[in-house]
């Protein structure tokens, strides 16, 4: 009995930490949501943050597949890959027997653009290293322009900090945020995210043993947070665990859920 009153009141002090918790970042975001209404095609443009654990796009199309949302999604990532390295504007071409350009193709060109939203996200430390950062801009800038140009929206995406340096999180995501704006892009707080669960339960390893990628519960954050901007509705209580070989207990799952939906909530003031 008094095990399950201690449980209890564990579990009622995450919940009040997780709500009563702000954001206080030192710079808020300009962009409150996508502009695109009902998205179904994406393109992940990032590196090996993005592919580990087999890939955030199988995390998205887990949890998409589980509310019966149309969506699928190409991954396109260069290891320790910078958004300098990328060439954005191939990303976003017709390619010969390309599925995603099927029905937007007449006369030869694109007349409809590959993917609704492109996600961009970039090497961890880039947006505040003092030598990395300008390039950063620059280069963001430049990917932004692009995705735009090709008829597509932009999210750019705010990384989480390295396990032992978890003060870099703030600085993350306000450098990430303001390159974000300066563009009038949409930013996604997954580092903020990191930093919620990791307050409410540190016992829930985000990252993987090397400090700084993603473990399976990381990767399931991620695309958690990624499923709350596309659909602007909750992921709890949708049935996937994750895959790849590596499902979550169902209350892990359950867990960081909840934590994406609340920091999506709270960012975009929902």
């Amino acid at each position: 009995m008094k095990k399950s009153i201690l449980a209890a009141a564990a579990l009622a002090a995450i919940a009040f930490s997780l709500e009563a918790s702000a954001l206080d970042t030192g710079v808020a975001p300009e962009v409150k949501g996508l502009k695109t209404a009902a998205p179904q095609t994406g393109l992940y443009v990032g590196n090996s943050f993005t592919y580990y654990n087999c890939g955030v796009n199988g995390y998205v199309r887990g949890l998409a597949n589980a509310s019966h949302e149309k969506w699928k999604a190409r991954q396109i990532t260069i290891s320790s890959g910078r958004i300098s390295f990328h060439p954005i504007e191939e990303y976003l071409e017709d390619h010969a027997l390309d599925p995603y350009a099927k029905g937007k193709v007449k006369d030869g060109k694109l007349v409809a653009p590959m993917f609704d939203i492109v996600f961009l996200q970039g090497q961890s430390s880039e947006p505040i290293d003092p030598k990395a950062s300008p390039t950063y801009r620059k280069y963001l800038k430049k990917a932004i322009e692009e995705v735009r140009k090709a008829g597509s929206e932009p999210v750019v995406v705010v990384t989480w900090a390295q396990k032992d340096k978890p003060a870099d999180t703030r600085k993350l995501a306000d450098a990430t945020i303001a390159a974000a704006n300066e563009n009038h892009a949409v930013a996604l707080p997954v580092g903020l995210a990191f930093e919620e669960s990791l307050k409410a339960r540190p016992d829930l390893i985000l990252h993987a043993p090397d400090k700084r990628h993603p473990s399976a519960a990381g990767s399931y954050l991620y695309g958690a947070m990624m499923y709350s901007l596309l659909f602007r509705k909750s992921p709890e209580g949708l049935n996937f665990l994750g895959g790849c070989e590596k499902p979550l207990k169902a209350s892990d799952a359950k867990f960081l859920q909840g934590v994406a939906w609340r920091v999506t909530k709270e960012f975009y003031g929902w």
